[in-house]
């Protein structure tokens, strides 16, 4: 009987620490957020379900209304990071971080019903990243919380910063230092940022996973670090909204520059370790995307574009009212590049055979290969779709009203 209990113990704990090739276990997949999944949709898809989880409570409310120093009004905002809830997905489990509640939730990816809640103190603005059975999750209250992927349960928490005083901010007492940039998993090693205003200390820390014993704690001043941390082989990068995103050592946390031809909460690496972000400036009038190398010099601009996607070569984007794919290679094998009308992206993600856009008001699909549409789903009271993941063969949509909607093969929704 202990034998039994024991081998049901261990394909448990196998079951809930073993990546799939299709899961979903970070921001934008993976710590490159790429957007980018070897999953496979078989189109079309029908909705298996779909959870509202209240208007999302975004930490910035929108672009400031004018610029006092310039006098510039019409500005553009840099700092939205949270628009909805995005979502994150390994094995049966989907998970997604919340604004509205304060809370963690864990969805059964099949039926969309409640397998447990963890409740913080204030709001959690990105989704957990999932690694090795572990949920990873920050909170404006100020902690970064572990928590079993399966159960729930808390394993340990850690406070950014060495104070705990907190404040008010849209009908809620946060820390001081907010925890806003989604866990980072790189190198086996957990990164998290405490930071909110430049005139306080912010917080960069490294930390072992399993046990939370940290390996550096950084203090950094004139910062205000949010948006998802990423990171190439050696080189971690945070986003500061307004300001140019900051280059770290993943061994140190020591600084290394930033990125000046770069600004916003966008950022993207590509498979050979370039970085897309933007915009630069809330001044813009058009949005902008940057391309630039390692070293932070500019290799391309993208005009009229607020995201994109790269994989293989190849620049999924959308501009001048055109989704297009854009050879980035000279001389190299390349596939045909084409064009295609479609709605202005909200997001955009890459699966095996599609380029998957959300929009205001919905989502489709598009050939990778030729750009011919291949799937429509319509969401016409919800707003926006600001967040698209791809897991065991199904597709998740988070909008700007808060509603997160699950889309499967017919065989599986009927």
């Amino acid at each position: 009987m202990k034998a039994l209990s024991f081998i049901l113990f261990l394909v448990a704990a196998l079951s809930s620490s073993t990546l799939r090739a299709d899961d979903w276990p970070t921001y934008r997949h993976d710590s490159r957020r790429s957007g980018v999944t070897a999953g496979t949709l078989e189109f079309p898809l029908s909705k298996s379900w779909q959870v509202k989880g209240g208007h999302p409570r975004q930490a910035w409310s929108g672009p400031a209304k004018w610029d006092a120093y310039s006098g510039n009004s019409g500005l553009q905002s840099m700092r939205n990071f949270d628009p909805c809830f995005y979502v994150t997905s390994v094995g049966d489990l989907v998970y997604f971080g919340s604004s509205h509640d304060n809370a963690v939730h864990a969805l059964d990816a099949k039926t969309g019903r409640e397998r447990w809640v963890f409740f913080t103190e204030a709001p959690v603005r990105l989704p957990p990243t999932i690694h090795n059975g572990i949920a990873f999750a920050g909170s404006d209250d100020g902690h970064l919380y572990a928590l079993d992927a399966r159960s729930g349960n808390l394993l340990w928490k850690d406070r950014g910063s060495p104070d705990d005083r907190r404040i008010p901010s849209n009908a809620s007492m946060i820390s001081l230092w907010p925890i806003r940039t989604a866990p980072l998993i790189a190198n086996n090693t957990l990164f998290f940022t405490a930071s909110l205003t430049p005139w306080e200390s912010s917080w960069l820390i490294a930390a072992n996973p399993a046990t939370g014993k940290r390996q550096f704690s950084q203090e950094i001043s004139n910062v205000t670090l949010q948006g998802a941390l990423l990171a190439t082989a050696d080189t971690l990068i945070a986003p500061q909204g307004r300001s140019a995103p900051l280059l770290y050592d993943l061994k140190t946390g020591k600084p290394s520059g930033a990125i000046g031809h770069a600004g916003g909460v966008f950022c993207l690496v590509t498979e050979d370790n370039q970085l897309i972000s933007g915009p630069k400036s809330q001044k813009a009038k058009d949005n902008q995307l940057f391309l630039t190398d390692a070293k932070g010099a500019r290799v391309a601009t993208f005009n009229d574009t607020s995201c994109a996607v790269v994989t293989s070569g190849i620049a999924y984007l959308h501009t001048r009212g055109s989704l297009k794919a854009l050879s980035l290679g000279k001389g190299k094998d390349q596939p045909s590049e084409w064009a295609v009308n479609t709605p202005a992206p909200s997001e955009l993600i890459v699966s095996s055979k599609a380029v998957i856009l959300g929009h205001a008001g919905g989502i489709k699909a598009y050939s990778r290969e030729n750009g011919s549409l291949i799937w429509e789903a319509p969401i016409p009271e919800g707003g926006a779709v600001h967040g698209l993941a791809v897991s065991g063969s199904r597709l998740y949509a988070s909008d700007s009203h808060g509603a997160i909607h699950a889309y499967g093969p017919q065989k599986q929704s009927e």
